[in-house]
């Protein structure tokens, strides 16, 4: 049942107990469900027959603009702003012409003949050899964004690092190692000259290795390469490379100064020694959703396509690779829908999967191993769970929740996490899949912290969240330990929404720069954006095989742990081969165990024909509680 609410002030309340905002009232869209907001005493404007033209929902449009191959967003748009086709979005009118495309299906650089306008001084920077228009913020970022590769050309002046150090008093001069005590003034202020020069000459200044001067900072201790400075900032040791994640885009393995690189499973190691490239045929393309629409972006190729149009508000998305099949949840509609993804990149056959007893489901992800659905509704308050066509459907788990957002899943480890926005007690839970178990697993949070996405990294074991209060995104272990700090308050992360992971890279949207971006999923380092968009971007998912990794190696993993406590002697190296063993119909009888080889016999039969689902009910069944604990 759906809990009685009251609506805010701003808000129209339905006969149905629906809140929708009093902007909605007497639209020409029954939004209510009851069209209890399209009232007989509704007054719609009437049109002037003369110089006006009567849309069919009844709006009133310049006579102008009718035929004019143009579609009216109901705002419409400035005098100095371009519209947009079909979304009829408003960009500034400076931006057409100018070799980017600003607008979701490049309508601003359609008609241009050939030139080029120039660039907005104000935004935007102007490759020096095609005149083409990029971000201003992409100048000296170490990207490559124009073919000419003007925009990292002439950087001096943007970085002054060492052994380069700036005066004291003045930044703009960058002095080079040489001209530092070398007897003239080159800093207006003297700040490269005068007693500072004759600190490193006494113990070489309490530096291990190399020992310089900085106008303004006095000794400054350097390590050569492969050493790096200790927190005394005066000691060298060996960089720890795999710690901080500082070569290896996976897989990383040190010993003192040797660092060896691999790869996840599926993926091999690029001729770099140190990236990893997905061996799967199968390209991976992002799927978005901007409230009214579902779109796609190839990763590699960056063809930028339409999926699902027409939405009231689409707000979280995930997907069935296996099945191919989509699902996404309607805020206004209050609906889970589904459809089957097409090879020729649309979607078909959609269908309402859940229509009744919803409120908000803000979050919604897809169990891909015993097939499921579950979400979470910010409303309501609760989980539910439902096969994936919406039967058997239950409540999983409610109450004790401020404000519920997102919700991820390991179906390997049987493992559910969610965030709460909780404006006293902003939190991540996690619970079994069976709803049992429930804890809070991080909490040290700031008060009004604002934990908006998340996901799961399958690899690493851990989870990644994005903080629309700090502008952050972190990541911790599935038990809530070892938390990081991946990045945070760059200039494309300053109101993160949803995340994804893919690889060694994390991505997310963000509304206020209204853009699809990726990093590093360690360090938050290489920041580039994927898609700007003209309206706020939410939920995205990576559409790859690797993002619902099966579960087959895993149950043999798992067998190989429990046997070797059965059978004596052996080490878990030997365990396959005898498990193998004890599958075989000429294995000799044994007392009923979780190793026994008739249990032994189906669980492997059971991998073979990929029954994974059974196999862990088999798991539950006889309490093997591997298959729910962590590592």
């Amino acid at each position: 049942t759906i809990i009685a609410r009251t609506c805010q002030v701003d808000q129209f309340s339905c006969g149905n107990g629906r809140c929708i905002p009093r902007a909605w009232l007497c639209d020409r869209e029954d939004d209510c469900g009851d069209k209890a907001d399209e009232m007989t005493s509704c007054e719609f404007p009437t049109c002037e027959p003369l110089t006006q033209f009567i849309c069919k929902s009844g709006r009133c449009i310049s006579s102008k603009w009718h035929c004019d191959s143009e579609i009216r967003s109901p705002a419409g748009c400035n005098g100095n702003e371009f519209q947009c086709h079909p979304d009829g979005n408003c960009i500034p009118d400076l931006w057409r012409c100018d070799g980017e495309k600003d607008c979701e299906d490049g309508s601003d650089e359609k008609g241009c003949n050939g030139t080029l306008r120039l660039c907005d001084h104000k935004t935007k920077f102007s490759c020096r050899s095609t005149g083409r228009c990029i971000n201003k913020a992409w100048v000296c970022d170490g990207d490559i964004d124009c073919e000419d590769q003007s925009d990292e050309d002439d950087c001096d002046s943007f970085l002054c690092g060492p052994p380069k150090y700036p005066c004291a008093n003045d930044t703009s001069v960058c002095l080079q190692p040489e001209k530092l005590c070398n007897g003239r003034r080159d800093c207006l202020d003297g700040s490269d000259e005068g007693d500072l020069c004759d600190e490193c000459s006494l113990n070489n200044g309490g530096c291990s290795n190399h020992c310089s001067v900085v106008p303004g900072r006095g000794i400054v201790c350097s390590c050569p390469e492969g050493l790096q400075l200790h927190k005394d900032n005066k000691t060298c040791e060996i960089v720890d490379y795999c710690s901080n994640h500082l070569k290896c885009s996976q897989v990383c393995e040190q010993h003192k100064h040797t660092v060896k690189c691999s790869c996840y499973e599926g993926w091999k190691l690029d001729v770099d020694g140190e990236s990893c490239t997905s061996i799967d045929p199968f390209e991976a393309f992002i799927i978005f959703s901007i409230r009214h629409e579902i779109r796609r972006i190839d990763l590699h190729k960056r063809d930028y396509s339409l999926l699902v149009p027409g939405l009231r508000n689409t707000i979280a998305l995930d997907f069935h690779f296996n099945q191919s099949l989509l699902y996404w949840t309607d805020v206004v509609e209050d609906r889970i829908y589904r459809g089957k993804l097409s090879e020729s990149g649309g979607v078909s056959a959609i269908e309402v999967v859940v229509e009744h007893g919803l409120a908000t489901p803000e979050g919604l992800t897809v169990d891909w191993i015993a097939g499921n659905i579950y979400w979470i509704d910010s409303n309501l308050d609760q989980i539910e769970v439902a096969k994936l066509d919406g039967s058997l459907r239950t409540t999983l788990i409610a109450g004790a929740m401020e404000h519920p957002r997102a919700i991820a899943l390991d179906p390997r480890y049987g493992i559910l996490f969610w965030t709460d926005w909780d404006a006293n007690f902003p939190r991540i839970e996690s619970a079994s899949m069976s709803g049992a178990g429930r804890k809070t697993i991080y909490k040290d949070m700031k008060t009004g912290a604002w934990p908006n996405g998340l996901t799961v990294d399958h690899f690493e074991k851990r989870i990644v969240w994005t903080d629309a209060r700090s502008d952050a995104i972190y990541s911790a272990l599935y038990d809530g330990t070892g938390m990081i700090e991946i990045i945070r308050g760059h200039e494309y992360l300053s109101h993160p929404f949803a995340v994804s992971l893919y690889g060694s890279e994390v991505y997310w949207t963000d509304w206020r720069t209204n853009t699809l971006s990726k990093a590093n999923k360690w360090t938050g380092q290489n920041v580039s954006v994927i898609q700007k968009t003209s309206a706020q971007p939410f939920d995205l998912q990576i559409y790859h095989p690797s993002r619902q990794p099966q579960v087959a190696y895993h149950v043999m993993t798992i067998l190989e742990a429990q046997c070797t406590k059965f059978m004596p002697g052996t080490r878990p190296s030997q365990a396959r081969p005898a498990l193998t063993a004890l599958a075989s119909p000429r294995s000799p009888g044994r007392p009923s165990s979780p190793c026994s080889p008739s249990f032994i016999r189906k669980v492997v039969q059971m991998v073979v024909l990929k029954d994974v689902q059974i196999v862990i009910l088999l798991f539950v069944h006889i309490g093997i509680l591997a298959l729910y604990n962590i590592g």
